[in-house]
C-alpha cells in the first residue's frame, strides 16, 4: 500500500497499480517514442520490435516521512523532446498526488536510462527531478 487516507466516507487505498496506470495515462501522447524501461536502458532488440517494454520495465515507488517518492526509468526514441516527456510525467502525477489525493511529495524523478537509435538501444543516464523543477521556478 503506497498511500492511504480515510474519511467520513471510508478509506481511500493507493497502490502502485494505480499510479502504473497514471503512467500509461502520461505517455499516451508519446506513444512509439517514449517507453518505459528499466536502469540498465538496455534491452534485447526483439522486445523492442514486438514493442513489448513492459518486460523492461523497473520503478521505484515507496512513502516516507516527507511524502511519496517514485523514479520511473524511460526509454526515448532519438529525436523526441526529453524535456516535454519527462515535464508531461511529472506534472501529471504531481497534480494527481498533491491536488487530488492530499498526498504530499518527496520527490518525482524520471530517468532517461537509454536512447533508440538507428543501430539499436544507447545507455544514457539523465535525470529530471520535480524537486529540481520547483527549484528552478522559485517555489
Amino acid at each position: 500500500m503506497l498511500y492511504q487516507k480515510t474519511n467520513e466516507y471510508g478509506v481511500i487505498s493507493v497502490d502502485n497499480t494505480f499510479l502504473n496506470q497514471l503512467i500509461k495515462e502520461a505517455l499516451k501522447p508519446f506513444e512509439g517514442r517514449a517507453w518505459k524501461a528499466n536502469y540498465k536502458g538496455r534491452s534485447q532488440d526483439f522486445l523492442i520490435k514486438l514493442g513489448n517494454f513492459d518486460a523492461l520495465s523497473e520503478q521505484v515507488i515507496k512513502e516516507s516521512e516527507n511524502g511519496v517518492y517514485i523514479r520511473i526509468y524511460l526509454i526515448v526514441r532519438f529525436g523526441i523532446s526529453l524535456g516535454a516527456v519527462t515535464s508531461a510525467i511529472i506534472d501529471s502525477l504531481a497534480d494527481v498526488l498533491s491536488n487530488d489525493l492530499d498526498a504530499k511529495i518527496d520527490d518525482i524523478e524520471v530517468v532517461i536510462s537509454g536512447m533508440i537509435m538507428t543501430k539499436g538501444i544507447v545507455k544514457r543516464e539523465i535525470v529530471y527531478s520535480y524537486k529540481q523543477k520547483n527549484d528552478e521556478q522559485g517555489e
